[in-house]
C-alpha cells in the first residue's frame, strides 16, 4: 500500500490534471479513497476523457483509477456513424505503421470498436490513438488481436532485456511469466507510471498477445 495520504494524492492528481494541456480540469471532479482515484464529471470529447485517466496514472501513490466520466459533445460536434467510420478509416490509412487492411472498424452511437489482427502491440496502440481524437467519438474499444510469432522463451528474454535497459523502472523488482503469448507481471514498483512502463515494455515485445499486470504499487 502507498504511504502517501489520500489528501496528498488528491492534491497531486488535481495539479496533474490541471497541468495536462488536453484536459479542462474545471469539468472533472476527483475523489480519493485508500489510493483509489475516482474521476467524475462530463467532458466534451473522448480524447479528453482518455487524457484525464492518463494524467492520474502519472501521480505517485495512485493504486487504481475508477473512471466515471461521460462524454457530452458540444453542439455542432455530433457526427453520423458513417462520418465517424469514414474518418476512422482515413486516419488508419494515413498512419504508415498501421496495415489498415488488417483492421475492421465498427461505429455505434459514437463508439468505435476496432477489431482484426496485427503482428505488434504498438501497431494496435497506434490504431487506438489514431481514432481516439476524431470529432464526434464518444469512446473506443480496442479488440485487435496480436498474433504470436516467437516462442515464450524468446518473449521472456526480450522483455527482460527491455526492462533492464529501461530508465523508467527497477527491473529487479519485477517477475515475468510467459504462457504461450500471454505475459504476467508480478512484483512491486514505486509509482503507477513505473507500473505502466512495465506494461508498455512487455507489450512492445514481438509475439505478446496479452499482458496481465499484477504488480503492486508501493512507496
Amino acid at each position: 500500500m502507498s504511504n502517501r495520504s489520500d489528501a496528498l494524492i488528491h492534491r497531486d492528481v488535481m495539479d496533474e490534471i490541471a497541468f495536462e494541456p488536453s484536459v479542462d480540469s474545471s469539468r472533472i471532479a476527483v475523489a480519493v479513497m485508500d489510493g483509489i482515484v475516482t474521476l467524475s464529471g462530463s467532458v466534451p470529447n473522448f480524447f479528453e476523457k482518455w487524457g484525464s485517466e492518463s494524467a492520474v496514472k502519472r501521480v505517485s501513490g495512485v493504486q487504481g483509477v475508477v473512471e466515471e466520466l461521460t462524454v457530452s459533445l458540444f453542439p455542432g460536434m455530433e457526427q453520423t456513424e458513417t462520418e465517424i467510420a469514414s474518418a476512422a478509416a482515413n486516419a488508419l490509412e494515413w498512419d504508415s505503421v498501421i496495415p489498415q487492411e488488417s483492421i475492421r472498424v465498427n461505429v455505434e452511437k459514437g463508439w468505435i470498436t476496432l477489431s482484426g489482427q496485427l503482428e505488434w502491440q504498438y501497431q494496435s496502440q497506434r490504431a487506438f490513438e489514431a481514432v481516439a481524437h476524431l470529432r464526434g467519438v464518444k469512446g473506443v474499444t480496442n479488440l485487435i488481436a496480436v498474433t504470436p510469432l516467437v516462442s515464450p522463451v524468446d518473449i521472456r528474454a526480450r522483455i527482460t532485456g527491455a526492462f533492464e535497459r529501461s530508465a523508467e523502472l527497477d527491473a529487479a523488482r519485477v517477475r515475468i511469466e510467459v504462457s504461450g503469448g500471454h505475459v504476467t507481471l508480478r512484483g512491486s514498483l514505486s509509482t503507477w507510471s513505473e507500473r505502466d512502463a512495465a506494461t508498455k515494455a512487455a507489450w512492445n515485445a514481438s509475439g505478446v498477445t496479452g499482458v496481465t499486470n499484477e504488480i503492486v504499487v508501493t512507496n
